[in-house]
């Protein structure tokens, strides 16, 4: 997998959730319009919010993974050396590698099985919602594979192309002169 067909994945999955949103908060805005303007409501309309804000929910976090968007708590990462942090950064992509490969599995078989239960007022089959699992495990597994071959062929900590010591120094002292112009000289937020 290319960086290039990931850009393009991660184009598609953003246009799919904008979608996706966009079908749901108008679902919700007609549903809330008609029960307090009419006292009528769409039966269907919950069912089909709680499919859609299933598969939202799964394409959001393959977005987050594509940007490493996740919450991650680096405190301790950041104070390690760079050998260390490469090592653990391949460790953590491997194994999230893996997470992704079980839950698409777990989830196929998960989403097979509810496909003969039918959502009660819809009666679309309720393995639809839980088919939202394999789909974009397998779509974070592409990323994570992506970036696990950036790690590996490019020696990058993030998994994305960092080249030296030297140009990361260089994007601290550029973060701390435009620090300084916002807060102004003194560091401590008065202009001068």
């Amino acid at each position: 997998l290319s960086s290039a067909a990931s850009d393009v994945y991660k184009r598609q999955i953003f246009a799919l959730a904008c979608v996706l949103t966009a079908v749901l908060l108008s679902m919700v805005l007609v549903q809330m319009l008609c029960r307090n303007l009419f006292n009528f409501s769409f039966t269907q309309v919950e069912e089909y919010c709680v499919l859609m804000m299933a598969w939202l929910t799964f394409l959001a976090a393959a977005y987050a993974v594509r940007h490493c968007g996740h919450v991650a708590v680096d405190f301790f990462f950041q104070k390690m050396a760079r050998p260390v942090k490469y090592v653990l950064n391949l460790v953590t992509i491997m194994g999230l590698l893996f997470l992704t490969l079980y839950m698409t599995c777990y989830g196929y078989g998960l989403s097979m099985r509810q496909m003969k239960t039918p959502l009660p007022i819809t009666h679309i089959p309720r393995g639809c919602m839980y088919l939202a699992v394999p789909v974009c495990s397998v779509i974070m597994a592409l990323f994570f594979l992506d970036a696990l071959i950036n790690c590996i062929r490019k020696k990058s900590i993030e998994g994305v192309v960092v080249d030296t010591d030297e140009q990361i120094d260089q994007e601290l002292e550029s973060g701390k002169k435009l620090m300084e112009e916002v807060l102004g000289n003194d560091g401590k937020g008065g202009r001068q």
